[in-house]
């Protein structure tokens, strides 16, 4: 005689499943937590200051310096090089710090502030770091 009050097996219990209300309860879930997501990094882009920088000015200026100060060729480009490399490391700091960096020139109108001369003091800081490009 069987004993009917003996638990089904897997099998028996996993045919019972509903398969699409599993995949739609996971789909449901899998929605949920993306829109969490993508609310989240909406609301920190709305966070984000934009801010302008006069690029052209700032290269302008050390570029006009470099020119008058009459070095050999491959100095010059060393200096170019370490400048460059430091505006970028610069205006990267900035978007590091929840910040759009505009460039001014583009800019057609508008109140957003303008850090060009934060840039310069902290290109001026990092170039200065630097042991080949003395200035």
């Amino acid at each position: 005689m069987k004993n009917i009050l003996a638990t089904p097996t897997l099998r028996g219990r996993m045919s019972a499943v509903n398969w699409t209300a599993v995949a739609l309860g996971l789909s449901m879930v899998g929605s949920a937590l993306w829109g969490v997501w993508a609310t989240d990094k909406l609301l920190a882009l709305d966070k984000r200051e934009v801010v302008t920088v006069q690029l052209s000015r700032i290269m302008g200026d050390f570029i006009e310096a470099e020119a008058r100060a009459g070095r050999a060729p491959e100095e010059t480009k060393m200096r170019v090089q370490a400048y460059l490399q430091a505006v970028e490391a610069s205006v990267e700091h900035l978007g590091r710090e929840g910040r759009t960096v505009l460039v001014a020139e583009a800019v057609v109108a508008g109140s957003t502030p303008d850090l060009t001369e934060a840039v310069r003091a902290d290109v001026a800081r990092r170039v200065k770091a630097i042991p080949d490009a003395r200035r």
